[in-house]
């Protein structure tokens, strides 16, 4: 069965303030993201759904850029066999990126939605295309912004309480926004030792720097003080590209170091393997592009012994429940973050998307069925579209 036709609509979520903390993280994230739905029509009617995220200053792709890329992609994917995954992406890389890190988004919301489409074709779910499961329910991780000592430690006790088993600790805002100085960084320290204060041992807490704190000396110095905490890790202290800083602290650290931003391909997971620049790594669809080069990541940090811990972009309830999809054939269960639909963007008017993942006491559950297990109701999303000015509407189609 062949592609007939790629379709891609702007949504247009809104972050919600009270989870964000306070006005101090908008420098990071100065404003709400567009993310894009994508549907791929096979040449029976039968439609996939996939979704790409936009944020501007993380992922480097603006709304315009993402429909740009897939017109380029869908101008070589129409009529392709929508089974043939490896020679989509082929023909992706081969029309746009030729394997840099541009395009990924885009490559990940195609994938997606193809993988939704064959697991419709087969009534089979995604996770089960990806090589089968070991488990369909997660605990759950969330991230946290908030800028003061009392503020943090305080949503930390909130989610403890929820049933969360992972809490991502930001450490590097001020940093990214200020620039680097050591009156910062000892602020940032103070957030994080507000938050292992309350949060109880068998709580993961993932302090995140994202890239801010540059100098591998500085990061050891820093983290020497928590040493004694066993559910402490420490993400991307350094620039991505840094590995063999990576290296340097992981040799010299007795806490685990996580790398996000540093994870981009399996070539680039390959890297870091042969560093040992990690003990874990954050996988995020939209950054390696999707769930084909996200499973070739899985296995070689299973082979390598590295942990995997899913994050969302954030996305809606579409991204989020293929993150549970793809943390469905993770071996080691760590918390995954799938609560971007709920905690961070909301989309108006309520009932675009139905089905999906559902949360639960502090767990997330993948729904039955087949592909994804979220489906559109293209009306209310006309109507959505109506709202912020998208005249086009849902007959946007990429030619």
């Amino acid at each position: 069965m062949k592609i007939a036709q790629i379709d891609a609509y702007r949504l247009f979520p809104r972050f919600i303030k009270e989870t964000w903390g306070s006005d101090e993280v908008r420098p990071v994230w100065p404003r709400s993201p567009i993310n894009v739905l994508v549907r791929i029509t096979a040449e029976d009617g039968t439609y996939g759904i996939g979704e790409i995220a936009t944020q501007e200053r993380y992922l480097g792709e603006t709304a315009e850029q993402v429909l740009s890329c897939v017109r380029i992609y869908a101008e070589g994917l129409r009529g392709h066999d929508i089974e043939n995954l490896a020679g989509a992406h082929s023909k992706m890389e081969a029309a746009y990126s030729s394997g840099m890190p541009g395009g990924r988004s885009t490559r990940s919301g195609i994938d997606m939605a193809l993988y939704d489409l064959v697991g419709k074709a087969h009534d089979l779910p995604v996770y089960a295309l990806l090589g089968g499961e070991y488990r369909t329910s997660f605990e759950l991780l969330t991230n946290l912004f908030f800028k003061t000592p009392e503020s943090m430690a305080e949503a930390c006790q909130s989610y403890v309480n929820k049933g969360y088993k992972g809490l991502k600790v930001k450490v590097g805002d001020v940093l990214l926004a200020e620039g680097w100085s050591r009156q910062a960084l000892i602020r940032e320290m103070a957030i994080l030792e507000s938050a292992l204060a309350v949060v109880p041992r068998d709580v993961y807490i993932d302090a995140d720097a994202n890239q801010g704190w540059h100098s591998p000396k500085w990061t050891l110095a820093s983290i020497a003080r928590f040493a004694r905490f066993d559910n402490l890790s420490i993400e991307q202290p350094l620039h991505y590209a840094d590995l063999n800083g990576a290296a340097f602290v992981r040799s010299n650290s007795t806490l685990p170091i996580i790398l996000d931003e540093s994870v981009w391909s399996p070539q680039a997971m390959m890297d870091i393997v042969r560093l040992q620049a990690c003990d874990r790594i954050v996988l995020k669809l939209s950054r390696v592009g999707g769930f084909l080069p996200g499973k070739q990541i899985i296995d070689i940090c299973e082979a390598a012994a590295i942990g995997i811990s899913v994050d969302t972009t954030p996305f809606t309830m579409i991204g989020d429940t293929a993150n549970c999809h793809i943390a469905a054939t993770i071996r080691d269960p760590y918390p995954v973050d799938c609560g971007g639909h709920v905690y961070y963007l909301s989309l108006e008017p309520e009932g675009i998307l139905t089905g999906g993942l559902v949360l639960s006491d502090g767990e997330a559950h993948l729904p039955d069925g087949p592909g994804l297990g979220v489906d559109v109701d293209w009306d209310v999303l006309k109507r959505h579209q109506a709202l912020n000015g998208e005249s086009e509407g849902v007959t946007r189609q990429i030619k």
